[in-house]
């Protein structure tokens, strides 16, 4: 008795293991076919320059990350796919980003989209998509060169071409009687196509340009070439870095005060005149007596007004949580601060655009998560719900024009006392609507 009781209690521990042999076996097959029967994955290449001449992508990254973390949250947007961003660091140069362009088109999985940067690197990516049939959505690229349809059929970006807002820069050299002017810009393509636009635009307005200058890293003798030509009204076009060097300049050669205006076309952080460079030799206090009075056109990157947009966010809120994610870091010091509403509604733009593209593909017998690089007809699909987008994001309204190019808020600013501004905001094309 005692070894049929063995014998049955073995046969019953058989039972048990094959039991969950089998139980384990369908757990497996069952998780490898997980992803076909949930949510499937739609992937998104991209290169953020976390450093370079432009890191914008210590700030942009984040959002970027914060925006795909809500979009894979909701139910009522892409419900069936999960977006994943699978990015590099550019480091802004064209050189290192052609080595990572091949590593995305080339290394599993196949990407849906491309999301590049900086102008430089936008430009070589939007030339090479199109021979995989990609559709490339910008961040931060403003180099006017990108708005050839012909030549970059596949682009779109958040932020506006460099030269938007010549047309309203006009219209304040004629409002305010200007009728010569003198320029100084940074030798950058992003620099002079704007420049090069705004010579034709103002001949035709029959202002005069009597002087021009231009510097690629030092502009000590550009400078001193204004000075000497009694230049008094001022267009300088430049980066944030190569305008602290220029003020520098401009204190010791005395070229600022009530005799003359700075205007200035670029992209500048609050107190940027204030932040340490140790490429200069002024103080702060030099610094902010040379900027005083200067004008600054920019274009609006956070929404003014207190309204829930597409993320159902308000830009406040997007920026108290992008502060959160960026751990404390100063935003002065952080690379793409400003241009991150951009990256976010960047990301929100995607996405409501491939929703949008779900019934039109299923349609066709087509599904987003058929696409490669051979496909036109998902990547025509995609161009056009892009092509047609309109919402509110943490940016303001986003809406794109026939070159793919964002429409935005031109923000005219003039600095008084140090810190306090006066201001108002223009909307393209050129309708006034707001004072501040």
């Amino acid at each position: 008795m005692a070894k049929l009781s063995w014998q049955h209690h073995s046969r019953g521990r058989r039972l048990v293991s094959t039991s969950y042999f089998i139980l384990a076996t369908l757990t497996l097959l069952f998780s490898w076919s997980c992803p076909v029967l949930g949510k499937k994955k739609l992937y998104i290449g991209a290169l953020f320059p976390m450093s370079g001449g432009w890191p914008g992508g210590q700030a942009c990254l984040p959002a970027a990350q914060m925006a795909l973390d809500l979009v894979n949250k909701r139910t009522d947007i892409l419900p069936d796919y999960e977006l994943e961003l699978i990015h590099y660091d550019s480091m802004c140069d064209p050189g290192e980003a052609t080595k990572l362009l091949y590593d995305l088109l080339y290394t599993e999985p196949i990407k849906i989209v491309l999301m590049p940067g900086c102008s430089s690197v936008s430009t070589l990516v939007a030339e090479a998509a199109r021979m995989w049939n990609l559709i490339v959505l910008s961040y931060g690229s403003s180099s006017p060169a990108l708005s050839n349809r012909q030549r970059f059929p596949t682009f779109f970006r958040t932020h506006p071409s460099a030269t938007l807002h010549n047309p309203t820069r006009v219209q304040l050299f004629q409002k305010w009687k200007w009728t010569k002017i003198a320029t100084i810009q940074q030798t950058t393509e992003v620099f002079t196509s704007t420049l090069d636009d705004l010579e034709q635009r103002v001949k035709e307005a029959g202002i005069e340009i009597s002087v021009r200058q231009s510097f690629l890293t030092d502009p000590a003798v550009a400078v001193k070439n204004l000075k000497r030509q009694d230049a008094r009204i001022i267009v300088g076009l430049f980066y944030e870095t190569e305008a602290r060097n220029v003020f520098c300049e401009v204190y010791k050669e005395k070229l600022y005060g009530k005799k003359y205006v700075w205007f200035l076309i670029g992209w500048y952080a609050d107190n940027w005149f204030k932040i340490k460079d140790p490429s200069i030799n002024c103080t702060v206090e030099q610094m902010t007596e040379a900027v005083e009075g200067h004008v600054t056109t920019e274009i609006v990157m956070l929404n003014p007004e207190t309204v829930r947009g597409a993320s159902n966010l308000t830009s406040q809120e997007f920026l108290a949580q992008l502060m959160s994610k960026l751990g404390g870091k100063n935003p002065e010091e952080t690379g793409g601060f400003q241009e991150a509403p951009l990256a976010y509604d960047a990301v929100w733009a995607l996405a409501l655009a491939l929703n949008k593209t779900v019934g039109p593909l299923k349609a066709k017998g087509r599904r987003l998560e058929d696409f490669n690089y051979n496909n036109k007809d998902i990547t025509a699909e995609i161009y056009r719900a892009l092509n047609t987008s309109s919402f509110e994001g943490v940016s303001g309204h986003v809406v794109f024009d026939a070159q793919g190019s964002r429409m935005a808020w031109t923000l005219i600013e003039q600095l008084q006392g140090e810190q306090n501004k006066s201001h108002f905001m223009i909307y393209f094309p050129l309708k006034t609507v707001r004072y501040r």
